[in-house]
């Protein structure tokens, strides 16, 4: 993970996020590397799995607030200029 550029992304993208809520998503970040054994750079880097890698995380996090699946689904925002689908909408190719 390009975690200068995305801790950088992530103070620009969202002004009103403080230094703490900033600290708090890269810890996510980390931690859906060290669930999914892989850098979040080649998990972006592959929509379907992308998708996959949610699911994972879905199950391993508490269904009312899903913090490591918001903070990969930033570093896709980070790193593809877009928005990943919300998983009920995405369709493999």
């Amino acid at each position: 993970m390009n975690e200068r550029g995305f801790e950088k992304f992530l103070s620009n993208q969202e002004t009103n996020l403080t230094n703490k809520a900033v600290r708090s998503r890269m810890t996510k970040a980390r931690k859906a590397e060290t669930v999914l054994n892989v850098s979040l750079d080649v998990i972006v880097a592959s929509d379907d799995l992308m998708f996959d890698s949610l699911i994972i995380l879905k199950g391993n996090e508490n269904p009312k607030h899903n913090p490591m699946q918001n903070a990969v689904r930033k570093y896709y925002i980070f790193k593809n200029g877009k928005e990943f689908p919300q998983l009920r909408y995405y369709k493999r190719r």
